[in-house]
């Protein structure tokens, strides 16, 4: 089970589906980050815009419910990083700034994030990639979280954790007091210029925005790849003074294959990480989402950083896609002539991208000239993905020679070859 979901401070509100044909400025697919942002910033700058959101399933019910919980500056290319960067340090405190006001009991908290070392080949890894970041060494990172075999760690202040099952609900319900209408249970069957159809009504609008993020099908413009995520029972105060993260810090192993975490508000240890199988045809199955191999290993290299918890309970399962272009590069698009807007391909980072993102669109469709509408992944158009089955043996194939890089890291002691290799390859 999502620990999100199942920690809610109060029940969901059930939206009714759309039901007529409804005439808009503004439809939006999707009730996620993306798609409500979107509807924040547009009506923010233009109150009076008539602005409707449609949902297959539930708000949050996407990637936006189910992840890390990491509100960071971190961005997925290093193309065009240090331009989008500050407006993501940006975004980050107004972020914090919309949460002290409308989402209190989503425990935002500026705590920063860590990014340890546990062999020499990650420690030379990282000292050679400080940029902004504060270099710790081994006894200052221990004194923020005591990780077994740390050796060093780089430190940002640019990170929060958050609680985004309650805050995207929270922003759902802020959206509808500004006066868009959101309807759940209401899958868009067909998208024309102006158009939206569902199974029992429609939106006629001037613009339509796709948020569907991983969710969006037929194209090869970006593939789901699951990232799952295990969280501990409620740990006592004795086992938390031999484990850190006193300040709120999140986490991460600084290995190839991906890996997050943070304390929670109510003392677990929530953690997730890469590495699941990528389904043939970019296919979603609700199956993959709770892969029993994948989070046990998951669990496993959580004991093996903290050892106390040998015996700790991990009562929480689960999972979700996050949306990945060929370039690794988001996008934040809109043909005016069409009315046709998207944005998405966070590959994982998408609970700050997705405000800049949903705000660079506000501006475009407002046909504002800002410093956002020049950001490098506005209007950009990704490279398709391969064809299958070319596609399915080379993300999968990737995926495991990921795994062996931090092997290869480990055994010599030295920055991955291999990882620099698979860079040139992936793009990233």
């Amino acid at each position: 089970m999502n620990l999100w979901d199942a920690t809610l401070n109060s029940k969901s509100v059930e939206r009714a589906p759309l039901r007529a044909t409804e005439e808009v400025d503004v439809a939006i697919i999707g009730a996620g980050f993306t798609g409500l942002w979107s509807a924040f910033h547009l009506l923010s700058n233009k109150p009076d815009l008539k602005i409707a959101i449609i949902e297959k399933e539930r708000v949050g019910f996407g990637a936006s419910g189910r992840n890390g919980g990491w509100v960071s500056a971190l961005y997925p290319s290093e193309m065009g990083a240090d331009l989008v960067t500050p407006h993501l340090v940006q975004s980050i405190a107004e972020i914090g700034v919309f949460a002290s006001k409308y989402a209190p009991d989503a425990n935002f908290r500026m705590g920063g994030s860590l990014s340890i070392a546990r062999n020499k080949g990650q420690l030379k890894r990282l000292k050679n990639n400080i940029g902004s970041a504060t270099f710790l060494n081994q006894s200052e990172t221990l004194s923020k979280v005591q990780l077994n075999g740390a050796l060093g760690s780089l430190f940002t202040p640019d990170c929060a954790t958050i609680h985004p099952g309650r805050f995207v609900r929270a922003l759902a319900n802020h959206v509808e007091q500004l006066g868009a209408r959101i309807y759940e249970k209401s899958p868009a069957l067909r998208t024309t210029d102006h158009k939206v159809t569902t199974p029992s009504g429609a939106l006629i609008a001037t613009t339509v925005i796709s948020a569907t993020e991983a969710f969006a099908k037929g194209s090869r413009e970006r593939i789901p790849l699951y990232s799952l995520m295990v969280a501990t029972e409620p740990i006592n105060e004795k086992l938390w003074n031999q484990i850190g993260l006193s300040n709120g810090e999140s986490f991460a192993e600084a290995s190839h294959l991906v890996t997050y975490g943070q304390r929670t508000k109510d003392n677990r240890l929530a953690v997730g990480g890469r590495g699941a199988p990528y389904l043939f045809g970019s296919l979603m199955r609700s199956a993959a989402e709770n892969n029993s191999r994948v989070h046990d290993q998951i669990i496993a290299m959580v004991r093996a950083w903290f050892p106390p918890l040998a015996n700790t309970q991990f009562t929480h399962r689960w999972g979700g896609a996050v949306s990945v272009t060929r370039d690794w590069q988001p996008f934040a698009n809109y043909d005016q002539t069409k009315g046709q807007a998207k944005a998405g391909g966070y590959v994982g980072d998408g609970l700050t991208l997705s405000y800049l993102a949903a705000k660079a669109l506000a501006d475009l469709i407002l046909e504002k000239d800002t410093e956002l509408t020049k950001l490098p992944f506005v209007n950009h158009a990704p490279p398709l993905w391969e064809p299958e089955p070319l596609r399915w043996v080379a993300i999968n194939s990737v995926v495991k020679l990921t795994d062996f890089a931090d092997r290869e890291e480990a055994a010599t002691n030295q920055p991955s070859l291999l990882a620099k290799a698979l860079s040139r390859v992936t793009g990233n």
